[in-house]
């Protein structure tokens, strides 16, 4: 019967199309497909059951009820209000880092073996905690997010490793060359005399102890600035008291609630530079502070607006800057909107040399989305997008905790969010032109670019005033004057120096070979490498992982091997001629001799340090070696390889047989992301196994 059906089906198509006015049915068919569908009306948003009530400490608690899955979700919010934490700036991160490293009765190890006992979640931040899990267990979710919270304990030993991490995070982040861009955005558009604008330093971070930790905790977190969000399968009676029950006891207190001027947007066009050493890209945001409150229509709108603009691949920043130009990978821009002041932001990383026709394009589309109407077909694309998104936030407990959050903190309507799709599709093609003309202003931005110095001035242009502003990856204004070489500099002073601060050169030449080991870490698993160079220029370095393996260079009396997974690498001469220089102990050896190639091009910022730059000139191709300005000691090293430039970094210097070693080793440019080695081990003057040098 199944075989009968397909077959009578497929002769009944096979007639329409050769007995039937074919050409009337394609083209009506052709007419159809041309023509878009008329959108539906928009669909009716149910939140759930919204209720809320207030314990008599001023804990509010919101209540959005859903009993179609067995699950509930509950998010502890602490306003902490805009406050400056000046020389301890990111101790209320670090706040967060700690609330979950132990209560009065349970250690950590404890806190997370309960967790994965009954299967939840819970994380803490430093204005709160979420936690989820299924019905069975809401109640002991909730006693221990609440224990984690209101029995928070201190551990020095966790904050230790807490500040660890921190700062190898700040490390990260402050060579990161889109997390620099994003925090000198927030220095410049926000100032750093704002809340938004303060940043954590390494200074800063220097300054945070324990009894800095727990003042912000002291301080802030106080039932009466908070907010507990219940989602899910739980009734009024039983929010109600698993509130009380879990929170009441939490003590009232008042918190000062400082005041601070509303940043504004410049007046006219600033351009400020990040330079740092060997970037093959430039990192652009253009940015300003926006008037945009939650729960408004305009911001509604605007989001629309952002969507056409740049929020996704369909977005004419997108179009224009890598369909188009090809000068990025991807083009976009945001709108947010917040109470006290939103911003404005568009971005991209591209590459240098269209550094200055990139942020050309950047205004081009900034001042037409400003003073041109978007067309029906754009902002019928948005919306459908919208729909799309807002119905899958619904999707996930926390987007819903977080509506009813903004619902009862702002005062909102309580039909704003279930009426957004309404609003939305309402909304017009004037009502959009009108917030672009509010929140895109091009005569009225930053422009911050973090990039090669090479490409600082071309950027003067688009400055009302006509010039470049400095800053460091901390948002802190350089004088680039001041920043200029001394002008009694010589390749050969800064050489000299060089040996002077690791131990001097005769001690440094006298060396008859130096072994080091190296560990390192690639998506979680664990790189080695050791490498053994002498006096006379052999170099023998295994790179391995997991016990194999993947790369054995050799270089001796004129000739170098590589082996990657044990296949031999044929080597032109240039490969060759490079592993030579790198099978030097010292290459500033040879630098001393070859002193009429060699310049000093000036000086620059090398993570947060100045540095003599002294570019080497050699068989056609320029390196540039680092040199602190104060200290003496290598920095950095940028050369180019190929398509490739890649740039070492040294720090941690550590003596061995009395000459000072770097034990951090940060390669860039090699591989999608940096790799940074630590030197395990480092000895001088060893026996050497004359067979690591043989070369087959």
């Amino acid at each position: 019967m199944y075989r009968y059906t397909i077959q009578l089906t497929t002769l009944l198509l096979a007639l329409l199309c050769t007995c039937g006015p074919a050409p009337l049915f394609a083209q009506a068919t052709d007419d159809f497909r041309k023509t878009a569908p008329e959108p539906g009306p928009a669909p009716e948003i149910q939140l759930g059951d919204f209720e809320d009530f207030t314990l008599d400490n001023g804990l509010q608690v919101v209540l959005v009820e859903n009993h179609k899955l067995p699950r509930v979700s509950y998010q502890l919010f602490v306003d902490v209000p805009l406050h400056l934490e000046g020389e301890t700036a990111g101790a209320q991160d670090m706040l967060g880092s700690m609330l979950r490293r132990a209560t009065t009765d349970r250690t950590k190890e404890e806190i997370d073996e309960a967790i994965d006992f009954i299967g939840a979640s819970l994380s803490t931040s430093g204005n709160g905690a979420y936690a989820s899990t299924i019905s069975k267990y809401k109640e002991d979710v909730l006693k221990l997010m609440a224990d984690v919270v209101l029995k928070a304990e201190f551990p020095e030993d966790e904050f230790n490793k807490v500040k660890e991490d921190t700062k190898a995070g700040l490390a990260q982040e402050t060579t990161d060359p889109n997390a620099i861009a994003s925090r000198v955005r927030r220095a410049v558009i926000y100032g750093s005399d704002h809340p938004y604008g303060e940043l954590m330093t390494e200074q800063t971070l220097e300054n945070i102890d324990l009894a800095a930790v727990k003042e912000v905790y002291a301080t802030y977190f106080v039932p009466n600035r908070s907010y507990l969000v219940m989602v899910g399968d739980l009734t009024p009676e039983e929010a109600r008291r698993l509130a009380e029950e879990n929170f009441s006891d939490w003590a009232e207190k008042e918190v000062e609630v400082p005041e601070f001027a509303t940043p504004e947007r410049p007046d006219g066009v600033t351009v400020n530079f990040v330079p740092r050493t060997g970037s093959v890209q430039s990192n652009i945001i253009i940015a300003d502070p926006i008037q945009l409150k939650p729960g408004t229509k305009e911001a509604i709108r605007a989001q629309l607006l952002n969507i056409v603009l740049g929020s996704g691949f369909n977005g004419r920043l997108f179009a224009n800057l890598r369909e188009d130009k090809g000068y990025t990978y991807g083009a976009y821009s945001s709108t947010n909107e917040d109470p006290i002041v939103g911003n404005f932001q568009a971005y991209a990383s591209v590459r240098n040399e269209v550094t200055d026709s990139a942020v050309t394009e950047f205004m081009n589309e900034l001042r037409t989305i400003a003073d041109e109407p978007i067309s029906d077909k754009e902002l019928m694309d948005a919306k459908m997008q919208t729909a799309g998104s807002f119905g899958r936030a619904l999707e996930s407990p926390q987007r819903i905790a977080s509506y009813a959050l903004n619902t009862v903190r702002y005062d909102l309507d309580r039909d704003f969010y279930p009426d957004y799709l309404k609003v939305m599709q309402n909304t017009s093609i004037n009502d959009v032109e009108e917030v672009a003309e509010e929140i895109i202003t091009p005569q009225n931005v930053h422009i911050i670019v973090v990039g090669d110095k090479t490409e600082a001035e071309k950027l003067a242009q688009f400055a009302t005033s006509g010039k470049v502003n400095y800053y460091d990856v901390n948002g802190e204004p350089v004088d680039m004057e001041a920043m200029s070489a001394p002008t009694d500099a010589t390749p050969e002073g800064v050489l000299n120096g060089y040996f002077e601060a690791i131990g001097g050169k005769e001690a440094a030449m006298a060396l008859e070979n130096v072994s080091m080991t190296m560990e390192g870490s690639v998506q979680g698993q664990t790189i080695n490498q050791t490498m053994v160079k002498t006096k006379d220029a052999r170099m023998s370095s295994q790179t391995s992982m997991m016990g194999m393996v993947l790369a054995d260079q050799r270089y001796a009396d004129g000739k170098a091997m590589v082996k990657q997974q044990g296949q031999s690498m044929p080597l032109p001469d240039e490969a060759v001629a490079a592993m030579k220089d790198e099978a030097a102990l010292f290459p500033e050896t040879a630098y001393l001799d070859m002193l009429d190639s060699i310049t000093v091009e000036g000086s620059e910022m090398v993570d947060g340090e100045q540095a003599i730059v002294l570019a080497i000139t050699k068989n056609g191709q320029t390196t540039r070696e680092y040199y602190a300005a104060h200290g003496g000691l290598k920095l950095q090293t940028v050369k180019t390889q190929g398509p490739q430039t890649i740039t070492q970094s040294y720090a941690d210097y550590e003596a061995a047989g009395g000459i000072l070693f770097p034990r951090t080793i940060k390669i860039e440019g090699m591989m999608p992301i940096p790799l940074e080695m630590k030197v395990t081990e480092v000895t001088v003057n060893g026996e050497v196994d004359p067979n690591l040098f043989e070369i087959e």
